[in-house]
């Protein structure tokens, strides 16, 4: 008998499991770089597509002077934690795939690491750049097929890891990911890569972790080439009107 296809419930079902346990979350030292590296100007509007817990909006809304910050997520779970960690950030339950906000409404759009989970990646991509300004820079972050950790697990257990925490996990090469965002509306000027980030000390605990981990995530953070990432962090900008006008008349015409 064939599986039947993932909807929308079993989306929200699944990530409503996983943030009333453990959920998901990287250091907080992680999210205030990636806030450096974007560096969103002060009296803009940012939006931070399936914003999980909320810890990015929390250290933009730290760091940038006066700036209006959005969060959606498609878990009621992540978006009552996201309210807790990032008051002065408005926010809403809603579909990544059908954002509830107005065309050309954002300065600045973020999505970090959720794409690769969408039931359908397209139009995940072309919602994000519909809600963005013409001007708008955006900060993508999605998963390597072919990264150091993935050789490191192979060279000690003999076989490739089993992603099943979260109930869709897609991975694609660096040029397979550019190329579905310039597919959908979105031109990459900068790839950064990203790795597991060296913790010593648990943040909000005083648990020391394994040093062995701790100096392995350095050395990798600091030696891995780009194309070995764990990740890959993408920074965009619309694609031009020509572009646009191009894709609406294909669309009209299906």
């Amino acid at each position: 008998m064939e599986n039947k296809p993932l909807d929308t419930s079993d989306i929200i079902l699944d990530y409503n499991r996983i943030y009333s346990g453990p959920g998901i979350r990287t250091n907080s030292a992680y999210y205030k770089w990636l806030v450096r590296l974007f560096n969103p100007k002060p009296d803009s509007k940012l939006l931070d597509v399936s914003c999980g817990e909320g810890i990015f909006l929390r250290e933009i809304s730290n760091k940038v002077k006066r700036i209006k910050a959005f969060g959606l997520d498609i878990s009621i779970n992540a978006v009552y934690i996201s309210k807790k960690k990032a008051p002065d950030s408005t926010l809403v339950v809603a579909d990544g795939q059908k954002i509830p906000f107005k065309d050309k409404t954002f300065d600045y759009v973020s999505c970090l690491g959720s794409l690769e989970h969408y039931i359908d990646q397209d139009l995940g991509i072309r919602e994000i750049a519909r809600v963005a300004k013409d001007d708008a820079s955006f900060i993508i972050i999605l998963p390597n097929t072919i990264s150091l950790d993935l050789f490191f697990h192979v060279i000690k257990h003999g076989d490739k890891p089993v992603e099943d925490f979260q109930i869709i996990e897609r991975t694609a090469t660096r040029k397979e990911w550019v190329s579905l965002l310039d597919k959908n509306g979105l031109t990459v000027k900068a790839v950064y890569g990203s790795n597991l980030w060296p913790e010593f000390v648990q943040e909000g605990t005083l648990k020391f972790k394994s040093l062995s981990k701790y100096i392995k995530r350095k050395l990798v953070k600091l030696c891995c080439p780009l194309n070995l990432s764990r990740e890959f962090i993408f920074v965009c900008i619309k694609k031009n009107d020509d572009f646009r006008f191009k894709s609406l008349k294909r669309s009209n015409n299906e």
